[in-house]
């Protein structure tokens, strides 16, 4: 499969209502009418980020797990149960896991924005099992540094992230300017969002904001035009249960 790519201009989304929030997605629902459905145990992939400040107010979830990743500022949720806000500054991240049904509200603050992945646990089980959530702070990761190249592993070999949804790889990579070789398993798809930087992978010019997939590729020729930034998510061809992208599908 050759990379696809999708520019920023090309996502869906823009302001959320009076919300004072911004939002582009890469991958949304099927009424946010986006170039890109569901695959793999990928459902939802939002970047949303507000310039004076905003909140969500509450949102109901079900099933899906909710990955968010601060990229800038600081953002609070509110903890139904315990009746009070939690802080998450950059390269702070979350996961949710909605189970049988959880009420949040988020709150990001003037210049913060976020990455919200949504991914597919295998519904038929977590629609029974109860919601529960974690947060991680940034120094909770690891940093693995190469030549020109430092790898944050945000979920995979020796992280603690605890996600339900099994095989799922979770990395924010930095390139200095020059070649690269970013080298994954082979068997997954390989998304990725540029959070900072200009880039080329198989004739496809990325900007910031942009994104691409790649399907079973052993590994990724990237040409960093400048120094650039990166996030990565490995997810399996074959998650071994019915999914929701199936269902989207069908």
């Amino acid at each position: 499969m050759a990379v696809i790519s999708y520019t920023s201009a090309e996502q869906a989304g823009g302001r959320i209502g009076e919300t004072g929030l911004f939002e582009k997605k890469p991958l949304g629902f099927r009424e946010d009418d986006g170039l890109l459905s569901p695959y793999s145990v990928i459902c939802y992939w939002s970047h949303f980020y507000s310039l004076k400040g905003g909140e969500t107010g509450e949102l109901s979830h079900k099933g899906f797990e909710i990955l968010t990743f601060v990229l800038d500022g600081v953002i609070e949720h509110y903890d139904y149960k315990l009746k009070r806000w939690k802080s998450l500054i950059s390269g702070d991240a979350q996961v949710l896991r909605s189970g049988n049904g959880v009420i949040r509200s988020l709150r990001l603050e003037p210049g913060a924005s976020v990455l919200q992945i949504w991914t597919d646990p295998n519904l038929e089980k977590s629609l029974n099992t109860p919601s529960s959530y974690d947060n991680y702070s940034s120094d909770m990761f690891r940093t693995i540094i190469g030549k020109g190249i430092s790898t944050k592993v945000y979920c995979g070999p020796g992280s603690p992230m605890n996600m339900e949804t099994e095989g799922v790889v979770i990395k924010e990579v930095s390139l200095a300017e020059g070649n690269h070789k970013y080298t994954d398993s082979g068997h997954s798809f390989v998304s990725g969002f540029v959070i900072e930087g200009s880039l080329t992978i198989k004739n496809n010019s990325l900007e910031a904001n942009d994104f691409f997939i790649a399907k079973g590729e052993a590994g990724l020729n990237i040409t960093a035009l400048s120094d650039s930034r990166l996030f990565i998510v490995e997810s399996p061809l074959e998650p071994g249960y019915p999914t929701y992208a199936e269902k989207f599908v069908l």
